[in-house]
């Protein structure tokens, strides 16, 4: 500890400028840049300086404020009841602390309600009259982010009620392991930053601007605080099990216990489980399970008096690294994997962990004979933290990143300034591969028997060297693979031939453009009818498709001016494969009506169309419909018993429509 008053002034300066980049990172950018035993290793130190030097607290440090700053482009929500944050201890002996604390203040021994310490973000879900009609993040604590459209796409949260209650519950949003897993997989592939944590790929899941992102990410809740529980309800464990009869997504593990030492126990269990969970914990959460005395202990500025979350401990092993393998993905991001000396980590045994590009591993430093430290982040993916420098060998040399391919040797580059290194040789037999595996998966021309053993084989005996080379192969040409007889020749030809017929949005995405998924290439595949006119289309031409910006646009525009790829579809087309679009027409655009290009809001009881009938209406007229009012809000649509939203849109000066009014200009 500092030892004078100007001592300690100069470190809480530093620590408090340190403690504010990194919360930006972690909260307002979903980038943590340290791991979260770190920040809180240094914000306890502050609180410690700060406790022995009171002349230097001050009403803008970073411990006297909850979560970060709210500076997204999302709509703002006030609290009206602040979203707090929770006292963090790190060991039994504070634990008993804390018990010690909470039963001074009441004069007796408390019960408490242990919860599981979710990896996630905080999430406040308004009703009125039992619909969802407003959803945000805690943000600063006092104004979060309004995120009602992206929640009504995750599938736990209940839109409407079994009771018309008017009420508020918050919890956590999270990603599961598998989910986490997947997205960071799928980045990695497309040579986009990675996730650090589960928690942060929930959080820049949940705040993004187009709700269809948020759909695909797979987030779930866990429903845990009851702000305005109704009457009757007079402990935590009981609005928990309320909360679930309600339909809210609510963490079965909790218990009420009554003393330390069963808190302890459950700490212990969980501590063991903590792998094997199915989404990621960094700690276990006490509240004091009767409402009544949480209120007479209330809150300090920031956080609870009534609840503390114990974190874990983090689960770190040191490794040596042995070397540094570059692998080439299917459009050509080669990526860097640390190979290291074996050790059991989190339930298993890691070798191997990414290191994800080369920027990564430049800032932290690796080399070849490093001592590092190795957790997994979101319990799941094996990750290097730190080098441990003071066991680094003397004859260490800087790590060099090679700047030609692995697999073909063609001079590697950055494009558009992206983290990314890229082979960017359509000849790349590491990239054939990946490609050819890629457009004959599923989801592309669904080629089955032709897996990723299969696909090696054909290219090792040379039978193969891109996609088009599928529909040039003969039975004598499959019978030199291992294992493969008549049966298995047969239906592999069969599978090829019946691929020739699948409409061209197929083809399109199995071609493994950069940033043309599935959906992008049926846009597109609506838009244009056949490949000839897609290959023709400009950049203005796709970027006038909704949806579709001037990333897309250029991805495929330039693939398309490669000779390499016109020869590739030549060859695709004379070999019988359809280059026609056979799916449903896109549909039409709107003609020019009231509703047309408008952000529409409805609240209030419909007498003529159900929300969702009424919905689908504005839609067709090319209105785009919300569940929350905001600055962005054209026109609000209101029935019978219009609660708040008609208030706010009156406040706002936002154009307002009775139910018949907006028939009328429908009519």
């Amino acid at each position: 500890m500092a030892e004078t008053l100007e001592e300690a002034k100069k470190e809480a300066a530093a620590l408090r400028k340190q403690l504010d980049e990194w919360a930006e990172a972690y909260y307002a950018k979903d980038a943590p840049e340290v791991e979260d035993y770190v920040y809180d290793q240094k914000y306890q130190r502050l609180l410690d300086l700060e406790n022995a030097f009171p002349a230097l607290r001050s009403s803008d440090s970073i411990t006297q404020r909850v979560g970060g700053s709210v500076n997204s482009d999302l709509p703002k929500v006030e609290h009206p009841v602040p979203m707090l944050s929770m006292g963090d201890v790190f060991s039994k002996e504070e634990l008993r602390d804390f018990d010690q604390r909470m039963q001074k203040a009441v004069g007796h021994p408390v019960a408490y309600n242990v919860e599981l310490k979710i990896d996630g973000l905080s999430l406040s879900l308004e009703y009125q009259d039992g619909k969802l009609f407003r959803a945000s993040t805690r943000g600063n604590g006092r104004v979060g982010e309004d995120v009602t459209s992206n929640v009504r796409y995750i599938k736990d949260i209940p839109q409407t009620l079994p009771q018309k209650l008017t009420t508020e519950v918050r919890g956590e949003c999270y990603m599961g392991k598998e989910a986490f897993a997947k997205l960071n997989q799928e980045r990695d592939d497309q040579g986009e930053t990675v996730f650090a944590n589960p928690r942060n790929a929930a959080a820049g899941s949940l705040r993004q601007l187009d709700p269809k992102v948020t759909k695909k990410r797979q987030l779930s809740t866990f429903i845990y605080t009851w702000v305005n529980p109704p009457e009757g309800i007079s402990s935590q464990h009981q609005a928990i099990q309320e909360l679930a009869k309600l339909g809210f997504h609510t963490n079965e593990t909790g218990r009420k216990l009554a003393s330390l030492e069963e808190v302890f126990d459950y700490i212990d269990e969980y501590t063991k489980k903590r792998d094997s969970l199915v989404y990621g914990i960094d700690g276990i959460v006490l509240k004091v399970d009767d409402l009544a005395l949480q209120q007479e202990l209330g809150n300090t500025v920031k956080v609870p008096r009534w609840e503390i979350a114990y974190k874990f401990q983090p689960e770190e092993e040191e490794t040596i690294v042995r070397d540094i393998e570059w692998t080439v993905g299917r459009t050509g991001v080669v990526t860097p994997t640390a190979v290291m000396d074996p050790v059991q980590l989190a339930g298993t045994t890691v070798a191997r962990a990414s290191l994800h590009n080369p920027d990564l591993l430049q800032k932290l430093g690796v080399r070849l004979g490093d001592t590092v430290k190795l957790h997994k982040a979101g319990d799941i993916i094996p990750e290097i933290s730190e080098v441990v420098l003071s066991k680094r060998p003397a004859d260490s040399k800087e790590y060099e990143i090679p700047a030609e391919c692995p697999s073909c040797g063609h001079k590697l580059v950055h494009l558009n300034d992206e983290v990314a290194l890229r082979c960017i040789n359509p000849s790349c037999p590491a990239q054939v591969e990946e490609g050819i595996t890629h457009f004959a998966s599923r989801q592309a021309m669904n080629i089955a028997g032709l897996g990723p053993k299969i696909v090696k084989q054909l290219i090792d005996k040379g039978l193969v060297h891109n996609v088009a080379d599928l529909y040039y192969l003969t039975a004598d040409d499959l019978s030199q693979l291992d294992h493969f007889k008549e049966k298995s020749i047969n239906k592999l030809l069969a599978a090829i031939a019946a691929s020739k017929q699948n409409s061209v949005e197929l083809l399109l995405f199995g071609l493994g453009i950069d940033g043309i998924g599935g959906k992008v290439a049926q846009l597109i595949a609506q838009k244009f009818k056949n490949m000839s006119k897609i290959m023709q289309a400009s950049v203005q031409d796709l970027t006038a498709i909704d949806t579709i910006g001037m990333t897309i646009a250029e991805s495929l525009t330039a693939y398309f001016k490669q000779a390499e790829a016109q020869a590739l579809v030549d060859q695709l087309r004379q070999a019988g494969v359809n280059m026609d679009y056979l799916g449903p027409a896109a549909p039409e655009a709107a003609a020019d009506n009231f509703f047309k290009g408008k952000t529409v809001v409805l609240t209030g009881k419909l007498a003529h169309y159900t929300r969702s009938e009424f919905t689908k209406k504005l839609e067709t007229l090319g209105a785009k419909v919300t569940g929350s009012v905001s600055k962005k809000t054209d026109c609000l649509i209101y029935g019978e018993d219009a609660g708040s939203k008609l208030a706010k849109a009156e406040k706002l000066g936002i154009q307002r429509l009775s139910e018949a009014e907006a028939i009328s200009e429908i009519e």
